[in-house]
């Protein structure tokens, strides 16, 4: 039986990535992106739909988003979806349904503002 779990994803972040540190000493980042899909009607009126999409990335590529990422910054995000569960304040179980990238592209510029130190890296 084969089976794929694989996405590519391009959007804009809808916030700051998050940093964290596991209980285990492992860093992780996450952030919201979000997919703008357009497309015009038959009696030709425009349409907008925004998707926005969970993305966790681990060990070093957390540390490099975390760092060089801001909200409204444009990204490539490969990965894979991951679906987990958890019990809320009210005892119910909740999923919630991510991406955990392993390969995410910058896909801005860098900023003036930034050192000539700091290349910002294209693939990480």
């Amino acid at each position: 039986m084969v089976s794929v779990n694989r996405v590519i994803l391009a959007g804009n972040l809808a916030s700051d990535p998050q940093l964290k540190e596991t209980s285990n000493g492992k860093t992780l980042t996450t952030f919201p992106v979000a997919v703008n899909k357009q497309w015009r009607s038959q009696d030709g009126e425009k349409h907008k739909e925004t998707a926005y999409f969970r993305i966790v990335v681990w060990n070093a590529t957390a540390e490099t988003c975390a760092r060089y990422l801001k909200k409204g910054g444009a990204v490539l995000v490969e990965g894979r979806l991951q679906t987990r569960s958890y019990k809320n304040s009210d005892g119910q179980t909740q999923y919630i349904t991510q991406v955990v990238g392993d390969q995410v592209t910058f896909l801005n510029k860098p900023s003036a503002s930034r050192s000539s130190q700091d290349e910002e890296p294209a693939i990480m």
